[in-house]
């Protein structure tokens, strides 16, 4: 049923998410309902908040945890902090929190040690929006020379963290490379900032590599708008749609024929829709009232991507990713355990 090689490898940003509460986001210089800051700034925030809690956060280390916890076998590679610069340095203290998480999901790691400190993500909670402060640090300075090809090789998809779009060339050496290998890639938009961005890569990507793209609905919007205002759907870099062409028929029509790409729309409280073939694959779900979203798109791809490669069929995948997903939602972050996702894991590896 599960064998002994890792079925999945994860490569992506090594991050810890604090989630915390303030009155106001602009007491501590967060203008912005998402911005980059300086890691230094970051942890001068931190130590004012009153509370805090950590979880081990970015995206393809996210679904490897939840993958794990699922029951398949998952391999994560990232780069994360010292304590010192000092050679030899033991991790800090947040790349002991990320490595404790994910171990203890049952995922193998492979963490390059940086100089820089391990990357943080606060979700800073201020009535009733929240402002979310960023600094990747360690987590960027990932490179070719980390990512472990031995492992890779055994590996039956590759999961790249979409907000590595924006390093096209590291992005293409790992497709390249699974590629020759033989692998399937996996992608997730992560913003639509970034799906609109990088959106003539990404179509190059799809059509190039056998790969399995996930998007939720304002990704998959400013994916597909973006090639149209730019023409790259009309001339020839994908196939020419008729005047009535929306993004339904536009990924059946870039699907048709082949076994890849793979399109997978994330709808929330609709549930989930897969191109694959030229055809149509839908899964609905039940709408819940989230505690908090992060992490439930990661969720899904985890539980889609462990049913895939069990060889489920994609209207199953996506069925189990939904389930995954409202169990996230009720959660903050990805803090989740094997018994809340027991159930899933028993239909994920029962006999077709």
């Amino acid at each position: 049923m599960i064998t002994e090689e890792p079925e999945i490898l994860c490569i992506g940003n090594a991050l810890v998410d604090v989630f915390a509460e303030g009155e106001a986001g602009a007491q501590y210089g967060l203008a912005r309902p998402v911005q980059h800051i300086e890691i230094g700034k970051l942890k001068e925030i931190l130590a004012e908040l009153p509370e805090s809690s950590m979880v081990s956060g970015g995206g393809a280390a996210n679904v490897a945890k939840i993958a794990g916890l699922l029951g398949a076998k998952v391999h994560f590679a990232g780069a994360v902090g010292s304590a010192s610069t000092m050679y030899g340095s033991p991790p800090d203290r947040f790349a002991q929190l990320f490595e404790k998480e994910l171990s203890g999901a049952g995922v193998k790691l492979s963490l390059s040690f940086k100089h820089a400190p391990t990357g943080i993500c606060l979700y800073l909670k201020t009535g009733t929006e929240t402002r979310i402060a960023a600094s990747p640090s360690a987590a960027v300075e990932l490179s070719e020379s980390d990512i472990p090809e031995d492992i890779l090789q055994k590996a039956a998809v590759v999961v790249i963290d979409g907000f590595m779009l924006n390093r096209p060339g590291f992005v293409r050496h790992i497709l390249r490379m699974a590629e020759r290998h033989g692998k399937v890639s996996s992608l997730d938009l992560s913003s639509a900032s970034l799906a609109r961005e990088h959106a003539a890569e990404i179509l190059d990507y799809a059509r190039q590599y056998p790969l399995i793209l996930f998007m939720n609905e304002a990704e998959t919007e400013a994916f597909y708008d973006e090639l149209k205002i730019n023409g790259l759907i009309a001339n020839g870099l994908a196939p020419a749609p008729p005047e009535t062409e929306n993004n339904y028929t536009f990924f059946q029509s870039l699907t048709a024929g082949k076994p890849f790409p793979v399109i997978v729309e994330k709808l929330g409280k609709q549930g989930a829709i897969c191109f694959a073939g030229g055809l149509i694959h839908r899964a609905e779900t039940q709408a819940v009232i989230p505690q908090e979203a992060t992490g439930a798109g990661d969720a899904f791809s985890a539980a889609f991507l462990s049913a895939w490669i069990q060889k489920k069929a994609l209207s199953e995948c996506a069925a189990l990713g939904n389930r995954a997903a409202r169990i996230v939602l009720n959660t903050v972050g990805t803090q989740v355990n094997r018994k809340q996702l027991e159930e899933i894991a028993v239909l994920l590896f029962r006999e077709n």
